[in-house]
């Protein structure tokens, strides 16, 4: 009887395990959302969201859902390079993060990124849409240019991604919000030509210019923009490319290689742009409702913030529909998140502005308010996210506090982990991302890479079991001062304790003042705040617990800058 009831328990978690190796390791799509909050997703915030979101609701609904998700820093560039390398930004080669396209990449030479890893695996791997890596562009003399001016814009950038692990790319260095307003295909600056339906690059440096060159753009003198750009067609062009990668890739390489897409969208960063139309079938159509494929996206919810987010809705539904449509949904791990919390939006308000940003003077706090302007009814309350209790999260893009880098964390893999899963008792960090991706992929990671990456993929595959705490502590850049530093000096961390308390989650979390500016971690920390986020998740009680806070302090010091140890 005893062995009959072995062999029962045996069977059920083996049928509860994924299928890690099964067959072959799972394509990977990263789909990265551009300044999209927590609350932006009506699944999660289902008595606040003012729009539908139907197929990241099904992703929430056939997945598995992490609530204590946060992008590495509160806005985007320090996430996108701790995302693809493992690594908090200070190990980079600028402590906040490289803006810049001709100063050098932020990854510095040696590090590896999740693409050289999975590459090395025998995956296929492409990149789609924004940058924010930094990049060396060449003069016709091979010497690094100065700016677009002084380039040669028929040669590839150096350091983008085809340096980094990426056999394929269409990129925007810096999204739809700066120049060069133009893509860039394998690293050569391209433009759509849009009756053969291809992207096409430039014989030499003249003929570029005919068509790549500095135009005003509003109130700036003046930024280098291709002939045929326009924001609207972003969307559009980078989903026609991305499941073109995909269809390529099957026919050419078949069902059983694996492939990885990091797909970056630029939806939901200003300047808002959603188009009429949204048609990959025929991108810089973006008016003509009537044409095949096309998908209404302006004016169809709150403001054209929320359209955007509509609109990697739609783009997310077409991944999943290409994916079903060539039978390999199934064997695909698709990971949806955003770089940082929710943007400010256009003419958002506060309920309660009781506390006030010294950097950019904004009046904030309570429940975060975006009413639509041609209906008055229709209003999408708290994009930043909720609480479980409900309470609105604090803050928003940019802020130390939960509303600057709470993310939404959804991963669907449906041959490997199970569906209709939130996971509340784990805290994680999109830096984890690399080393979890590393084991599900079945490959090494080597100990002196992903410094700051810690693995959940046991948490994924069976996310109701008493797993320990990936992670007892957390750390999370903010790039700004603290709010109440009229000296606008220093930039703040939220650093995150965590212990389990009859099997649930609690965390404190400091605000610290700090310094921090080499990959060795020699900084200073002070801490200025202190929340019981377990009792307080809005941030509105300031506690004086001093020995507490500087025991995250002296953490902060020892911890943040030191390669990963087990929790």
């Amino acid at each position: 009887m005893r062995a009959h009831c072995l062999l029962a328990s045996l069977i059920l978690v083996a049928n509860a395990l994924p299928l890690l190796g099964a067959d072959r390791p799972p394509n990977v799509l990263i789909f990265l959302m551009d300044d999209m909050g927590y609350g932006d997703v009506n699944a999660l915030n289902p008595a606040g969201a003012g729009f539908a979101t139907p197929n990241l609701d099904e992703l929430v609904a056939k997945g598995v859902t992490f609530t204590q998700a946060h992008s590495s820093a509160s806005v985007c560039a320090p996430t996108r390079y701790a995302l693809l390398t493992g690594n908090h930004v200070y190990r980079g080669r600028l402590p906040g993060g490289t803006w810049s396209h001709f100063n050098g990449s932020q990854i510095l030479p040696g590090q590896q990124t999740i693409a050289d890893r999975l590459r090395d695996a025998g995956y296929a791997t492409a990149f789609f849409g924004k940058g924010h890596l930094g990049s060396t562009f060449l003069r016709k003399n091979g010497k690094p240019a100065m700016n677009f001016r002084d380039a040669d814009l028929s040669q590839r950038f150096y350091d983008g991604p085809r340096d980094h692990g990426f056999d394929y790319s269409l990129t925007l260095p810096a999204g739809i919000q700066a120049e060069p307003y133009a893509f860039f295909q394998n690293d050569r600056l391209s433009r759509w030509n849009n009756e053969r339906m291809t992207w096409e690059t430039f014989e030499n440096d003249t003929e570029a210019r005919q068509y790549f060159r500095a135009e005003k753009r509003g109130k700036k003198k003046s930024a280098y923009t291709m002939d045929n750009w326009s924001t609207e067609t972003v969307g559009p062009l980078l989903v026609r490319d991305a499941l073109g990668f995909i269809d390529r890739h099957v026919a050419e390489k078949g069902k059983e290689k694996p492939f990885f897409i990091h797909y970056c969208s630029q939806a939901g960063h200003s300047p808002y742009a959603p188009p009429v139309a949204f048609n990959p079938k025929d991108p810089l159509n973006t008016s003509d409702l009537t044409a095949p494929g096309a998908v209404a996206i302006a004016g169809q919810t709150v403001n054209k913030r929320t359209d955007m987010i509509l609109e990697a809705d739609i783009a997310l539904g077409l991944f999943i529909d290409k994916l079903t449509d060539l039978g390999i949904m199934k064997e695909t791990l698709i990971l949806f998140t955003s770089d940082n919390g929710v943007a400010v939006g256009p003419r958002s308000t506060w309920s309660n502005p009781i506390y006030r940003d010294v950097k950019d003077d904004i009046p904030y706090g309570g429940n975060r308010l975006e009413v639509s302007p041609q209906n008055p009814q229709l209003i999408h309350r708290n994009g930043q996210g909720i609480a479980e209790d409900g309470s609105p999260l604090r803050g928003e893009k940019g802020f130390v506090y939960e509303g600057g880098h709470r993310i939404p964390f959804i991963v669907r893999w449906d041959n490997g982990i199970p569906a209709n899963q939130l996971v509340r008792d784990q805290l994680i960090g999109l830096h984890d991302v690399f080393a979890t991706i590393a084991t599900i992929a079945g490959t090494k990671r080597d100990e002196n890479q992903a410094h700051d990456s810690f693995d959940f993929s046991k948490v994924l595959q069976t996310p109701t079991a008493n797993h320990p705490l990936v992670r007892t502590s957390l750390f999370i850049q903010s790039n700004r001062p603290w709010e109440q530093n009229n000296k606008k000096v220093n930039n703040t961390w939220a650093a995150y304790q965590a212990t389990r308390i009859s099997e649930t989650l609690d965390l404190w979390k400091g605000v610290l003042e700090t310094n921090i500016r080499q990959s060795d971690g020699k900084a200073k920390a002070h801490g200025v705040e202190l929340f019981h986020l377990t009792k307080d998740p809005s941030e509105s009680n300031n506690l004086s617990n001093a020995s507490r806070l500087k025991a995250i302090e002296l953490h902060f010091r020892t911890q943040s800058t030191q390669p990963r140890t087990a929790p």
